[in-house]
């Protein structure tokens, strides 16, 4: 009777938290991103949300012994130690700005929407800024400050920080007369090194059960088309600075790998439906591919929080795309637990909810650029 009420709660949670996801990008949309980042994404409420399905979720792993299967427990732990460190970053992170005229040196930054000033532990003064710009043209290709700390000579740009005791600058932006730097300040001591542990955890749990789910041979095969992918984008000039990074490369690859198996396991899925012959022949296909299709995605969703860091001082700020992205991730987790839902293990229904899965793709592809808009908008 526990283990079914745990799965109830379980589950439930999963269901509340998608249509959360989904309501908070129509509230961002219709009342503006700030109404949004207040009365969602950054209220208490949210918070004990991601709190209430972590609990559910551990609850019923340790009911149906999920730790007698390694891989999968391992992965189930690798997202708890990761909302542990979102926790820790939403609770304890410092985040503010330093605005420096050239020469001149400052030893405190201002916190966002705050008018006082805190201090820092060391003098930075601003030597030069400099704007680089692509070969033969007038478009920049980096943003560079040249900073004195203390006693050392720095510098930041686009993409690559500068760290002093554990406070992390990022170049933001500049003067308009080029003669002034604007630099983010993070401070993030115990939430980034929680949160890129359990991105480890997690990638050594997606290979270990990818290599028992499909083998070397399938992973080789799944490494290629991604492979093709990267060497193709990374000969690619991007023109804006922050875009100039290897990341880039490999964030943009991984995910259009994955979003392309997803809209194979669609197509397929509807010919599953169409013909009871081939139906049982598509569905073991289809659920050997699933691995590979959503450990693909989390693995993009997980290199873009780590490129955003090292860019904008965090890993993850709620865009619509962001999010939809995750909406698509958890949809396509549930068919992974066809031992608990019984659903799952029809072919007939299986293909049903991976054809209507994929609307949750298109809607983080094209969707989000079309309707919701945001810094991952391209129209």
């Amino acid at each position: 009777m526990f283990v079914k009420y745990s799965k109830y709660c379980a589950f439930v949670a999963l269901a509340v938290t998608l249509l959360t996801l989904v309501a908070a990008t129509v509230v961002e949309k219709v009342a503006g991103r700030e109404v949004a980042l207040v009365n969602v994404y950054g209220a208490w409420w949210f918070v004990a949300l991601w709190g209430a399905l972590a609990l559910a979720a551990f609850s019923y792993i340790i009911c149906v012994a999920l730790y007698r299967n390694k891989p999968a427990f391992l992965l189930h732990v690798a997202l708890a130690v990761i909302l542990c460190g979102a926790l820790v970053t939403f609770a304890t992170a410092e985040r503010g700005y330093i605005h420096l005229r050239q020469g001149e040196t400052v030893r405190a930054y201002t916190p966002d929407k705050e008018t006082t000033t805190r201090p820092l532990p060391f003098d930075v003064k601003l030597v030069l800024f400099d704007i680089e710009y692509h070969p033969n043209t007038n478009t920049p290709a980096d943003f560079i400050s040249f900073l004195k700390i203390d006693d050392a000579i720095a510098r930041v740009s686009m993409n690559k920080i500068y760290i002093r005791h554990g406070y992390r600058l990022y170049q933001m932006d500049y003067d308009p007369d080029e003669m002034g730097s604007t630099l983010l300040v993070n401070r993030d001591p115990w939430g980034i090194g929680l949160t890129y542990a359990g991105y480890g955890m997690l990638t050594a749990a997606m290979l270990w059960l990818l290599w028992r789910c499909i083998g070397w041979r399938g992973m080789l095969w799944t490494a290629l088309p991604v492979t093709g992918l990267w060497m193709y984008i990374s000969q690619l000039n991007p023109m804006t600075p922050v875009l100039r990074s290897p990341m880039l490369a490999a964030h943009v690859s991984v995910i259009m790998a994955s979003y392309a198996l997803l809209l194979f396991i669609a197509v397929t899925a509807i010919a599953g439906l169409c013909s009871r012959k081939q139906r049982l022949r598509f569905y073991r296909w289809n659920m050997r591919l699933l691995y590979p299709a959503v450990f693909l995605l989390a693995a993009g969703i997980f290199i873009g929080a780590v490129w955003a860091n090292i860019s904008w001082g965090r890993y993850w700020g709620w865009d619509a795309k962001e999010t939809w992205a995750l909406i698509t991730l958890l949809v396509y987790a549930v068919p992974f637990h066809r031992q608990s839902l019984a659903y799952f293990r029809s072919p007939y229904r299986f293909h049903l909810y991976c054809a209507i899965a994929f609307a949750t793709v298109a809607m983080t592809f094209f969707g989000v650029s079309f309707l919701l808009g945001g810094i991952h908008s391209y129209v």
